[in-house]
């Protein structure tokens, strides 16, 4: 057999090295400042957001933590009342040590959340859409109440993705992911990411990425940028599909009420409170009951005894995530477990 020099691989190669040999002193050789695998998933994630630079974290928490970390003692952070969980621990739990405030106010309200807004607000963040209430959050109307108070814009695009809005067009300042749904989409990966235009923000963040050490492993990189070659198709499906079961759900006599936002395979749902949540979760057979979402598998999540929340939610509340399975089937699943 020939010896091929010319060989090109169709997908970029796992750099399975923490240290790399140095034409001179002045150079980058340590997987923790830059791994030319992450790198190249960066400029993948970058791409994904319309935006400028990205950086890849260990998990969607990680990647939190690391933007918080800008904040000094005095400064504050506003979320909107629904908040994720992850999210919240952090602010509340972690970053109160170092001084920095926390506040929570309906980002839909308009009067509340100016308000809201304190000498010592530094940052907004939100999703774009909850979880797991599904709320929809118009990010170009909080960027026009809070631009001009140079307040930093940080929009959590998971449930929502790339695919159906892109922050950073409509007045973000940084768009954070948890690369554990759906972008990877395979239930066999943990990731987090940033992604901004503004190139002095992404020093701060890279610095402060590079500096704890919360970068993300090359086989993780590998994974994430596998399920970005079918992101488009697993989310136009699973959001088709949802559709289905959504208009399934709010004709059901025993479904009290459903909320689908039109975006990702994600359907949130309340049931009679004459029935029985955790006999209707058991009686499933293909939904399975589990924490994430956004994978090819269709699970479910009980709130009020899976999350830490920051309101109450009704006990007969639950949040589907559709996968890339039959969606009659799925039906035929809720059907039976109603009865």
């Amino acid at each position: 057999m020939k010896n091929r020099k010319n060989l090109k691989p169709i997908n970029m190669p796992v750099f399975l090295s923490t240290t790399f040999v140095q034409d001179s002193p002045s150079q980058w050789g340590y997987s923790r400042v830059d791994d030319p695998t992450r790198l190249a998933l960066e400029n993948e994630l970058a791409g994904l957001e319309n935006a400028n630079h990205g950086l890849a974290f260990p998990s969607g928490s990680s990647a939190v933590t690391c933007l918080v970390m800008m904040l000094k003692k005095g400064d504050s952070v506003l979320c909107h009342h629904e908040v994720y969980e992850g999210t919240q621990r952090i602010l509340e739990r972690v970053m109160n040590k170092f001084g920095v405030g926390f506040d929570v106010v309906d980002f839909n309200n308009a009067v509340k959340l100016n308000k809201a807004i304190k000498p010592s607000t530094r940052m907004v963040l939100f999703e774009n859409v909850t979880n797991p209430e599904l709320e929809i959050i118009d990010v170009a109307k909080i960027s026009k109440l809070t631009k001009s108070k140079d307040i930093l814009i940080v929009v959590d695009n998971t449930i929502c993705t790339p695919i159906f809005q892109k922050p950073l067009t409509v007045g973000a300042d940084v768009v954070v992911h948890s690369l554990t749904k759906f972008i990877s989409g395979n239930h066999d990966v943990l990731g987090g990411a940033l992604m901004t235009n503004d190139k002095v923000l992404f020093d701060k963040l890279k610095f402060i990425q590079q500096t704890l050490g919360l970068v993300m492993s090359p086989f993780d990189c590998h994974f994430v940028s596998r399920g970005i070659k079918t992101l488009e198709l697993r989310v136009k499906r699973q959001t088709k599909s949802a559709r289905k079961i959504f208009n399934f759900l709010k004709t059901h006599n025993k479904v009290v009420r459903v909320s689908f936002p039109g975006v990702s395979g994600i359907v949130s749902f309340v049931i009679d409170k004459n029935l029985n949540a955790r006999r209707f979760l058991k009686r499933l057979k293909l939904i399975k009951i589990a924490q994430s979402f956004g994978g090819t598998e269709s699970t479910i999540l009980h709130p009020r005894s899976m999350m830490t929340l920051a309101k109450p939610l009704d006990h007969n509340f639950f949040r589907l995530s559709v996968g890339v399975g039959d969606p009659g089937e799925l039906i035929k699943d809720l059907k039976e477990a109603l009865k």
